[in-house]
């Protein structure tokens, strides 16, 4: 999409000043979130797209002037009658704007169109600020659990990251 002045869209985004849509990620526009993560995240994110079709994911973004700000994703088969919203992430120099709530809300909506009354996400222990935004947005810890998955050194060596989760839950 060229190079993006994050600061005059931030600008635009803080005055209302810019139309923001929510869209359905598309594989051809992988690169366009190559600010949310490595190489190897971005292959991840490219193996859910596959999952689209089968109707077991939604993966959206957050445009802002078609920019592409946030996204993320649900899983509606990872559990059994509960929707897992996971990868979401907001362009580091447009946080604090509401973005992400915007996307969270939308990802919910497409569980409640599902009659899923029960949403899951886990959260690194270290991200506070993540944990804060989803205990605002109602969901409550229900437990820790492990993940791992690939991940990328700055020099494009790759290895196995491995976290300790917050369990989250919402009832909508």
């Amino acid at each position: 999409m060229g190079e993006v002045d994050y600061e005059a869209l931030r600008d635009a985004i803080v005055t209302g000043q810019t139309t923001i849509d929510v869209t359905a990620l598309e594989l051809a526009a992988i690169e366009d979130i190559e600010w949310s993560g490595s190489r190897s995240h971005l292959e991840n994110v490219a193996q859910q797209l596959q999952r689209v079709d089968s109707g077991d994911v939604v993966y959206l973004t957050l445009r802002a002037d078609g920019q592409p700000v946030s996204k993320g994703g649900i899983d509606f088969a990872k559990e059994p009658g509960a929707g897992t919203i996971w990868q979401v992430a907001t362009h580091g120099k447009l946080e604090g704007l509401g973005l992400a709530t915007r996307l969270l809300a939308a990802l919910e909506q497409r569980a409640v169109e599902r009659e899923l009354r029960r949403l899951r996400l886990g959260v690194e222990d270290n991200n506070s600020r993540a944990l804060r935004l989803y205990e605002h947005l109602g969901y409550r810890s229900v437990g820790e659990s492990e993940e791992s998955w690939e991940a990328e050194e700055s020099d494009g060596t790759r290895y196995v990251y491995t976290a300790t989760l917050t369990e989250m839950e919402k009832r909508v």
